[in-house]
This record gives C-alpha cells, structure tokens and sequence, in this order.
C-alpha cells in the first residue's frame, strides 16, 4: 500500500510540473496553492521513503543472521 501511495503522491508531482511547463502566463494564486501541494508531497513522499529504507535495512538484518547460523 506504500508503495502505491508514493507513487500516487510521484505522479501528482508530475502533474504539477507538467501545470508550471504549460504556462504562458502564471496565475500567482494558483501557483501557490500547487507549491504548498507539491512541499507537502515531498515531505511526505521522503518520510514514506526513509520508513521503506528503515524496513528494507530491517529484511538485509535478518537475511544476514540467518546465513550467519544465528
């Protein structure tokens, strides 16, 4: 379910980039309102990630104890 989440939250990003590319002119409140979206989507998009690195180093721990006999 992460994994999806993050990459929902990745293809949002895109979207909002995608927005600021096509613009000839910017509608500053708009812009706005999607930079707040997109800090948001980082954020939680790099917590997300540090959770899968935390469970990913867990899972390399446990292969290494049990090829140690431990």
């Amino acid at each position: 379910m992460e994994k999806n989440k993050l990459k929902d939250s990745l293809k949002r990003l895109e979207t909002i980039i995608k927005w600021f590319d096509e613009q000839e002119e910017i509608d500053v409140e708009a812009a706005l309102e999607l930079v707040k979206e997109g800090a948001g989507l980082i954020k939680e998009s790099r917590e997300r990630l540090k959770k899968l690195e935390n469970k990913f180093e867990e899972v390399k721990k446990g292969l290494g104890q049990d090829m140690n006999g431990d």
